[in-house]
């Protein structure tokens, strides 16, 4: 979704990494001037019967008063970082990935930390907000715990039409951050360097293709976004390997969804499912 008035949509449940996930939020708002909607989603009761109905009924009552204390730190937070955003809060009653997918068809994005309170220990994305960067309408931002506030913006390119999508999310991002953008693009299927060392000839080739074919597809940003200082890096290494490297400083990378290589119906790529794990800032998904 592109209107001018769509929210950027931040989802807490009362955890600090949900707050982190508020935080970029609150401040993106505020850059791109577009208001801001915080929701919590509160589980439906199991159907009971008989005396269980109030057992039931007092767990929900309990939930959405939970729901509304991570609300209210919510606002608060909000108003500390990005004081005057134009920003509602809402409780909402469904299966949480299933409400925030439906959200994301009228959100211009989605921000979610990276694991919430009904996380696994030792396991770095949620199921939610795996479920959500796979299937959402808009890009989502899944956000680590204290993010970085500086650094380049790291885009992952291969050429594919999300990609493209990619590319756009990026510049744009790297203008309102006032961020330089490195482009990264890998090619030669990770063959090993030991093929291209016997066929030198072949690999300079293929390494001139990778640059043209990069530059090709970054002409049309470079031009809508003259401000954005751009470097790109081509290389053989595995993509996501690539894009961690060069985001070791960074304060966001952005990825498309799926991209070249991606089994069909396989709505999150192997590389951005990497990248999502363990990126030391936060990570924008973008659809096609």
């Amino acid at each position: 979704m592109s209107t001018v008035n769509a929210p950027i949509v931040a989802a807490v449940d009362g955890s600090e990494l949900a707050l982190d996930g508020v935080r970029w939020a609150a401040l993106a708002a505020q850059r791109e001037n577009r208001p801001l909607r915080v929701v919590s989603v509160v589980e439906p009761p199991i159907l009971q019967y008989g005396a269980a109905i109030a057992m039931a009924q007092a767990y929900t009552d309990a939930a959405k008063a939970f729901a509304e204390g991570a609300l209210d730190i919510a606002r608060d937070l909000i108003d500390e970082v990005a004081p005057g955003a134009e920003t509602t809060a809402e409780v909402i009653e469904g299966r949480p990935a299933l409400v925030l997918r439906e959200l994301s068809s009228r959100a211009h994005t989605m921000v979610l930390g990276r694991r919430g309170l009904g996380g696994v220990t030792g396991l770095l994305l949620g199921s939610v907000s795996t479920d959500v960067a796979a299937h959402a309408d808009c890009p989502v931002v899944v956000v680590p715990e204290n993010p970085r506030d500086s650094g380049p913006v790291v885009v992952g390119v291969d050429g594919s039409p999300v990609s493209s999508a990619a590319i756009a999310a990026a510049f744009a991002q790297a203008s309102f951050l006032q961020a330089p953008l490195i482009a990264v693009h890998t090619y030669g299927g990770n063959a090993g360097a030991a093929y291209f060392d016997r066929l030198h000839a072949e690999r300079q080739q293929l390494t001139d293709e990778a640059h043209e074919a990069l530059g090709s597809q970054l002409a049309g940003a470079l031009e809508d976004y003259p401000d954005v200082a751009v470097t790109t890096v081509v290389t053989t290494e595995s993509a996501a390997h690539q894009v961690l490297e060069s985001a070791a400083e960074a304060q966001l990378i952005v990825m498309g969804s799926r991209g070249r290589g991606g089994f069909r119906g396989l709505l999150l790529g192997s590389t951005s499912q990497a990248v999502l794990q363990v990126a030391p800032c936060p990570v924008m998904i973008v659809p096609a």
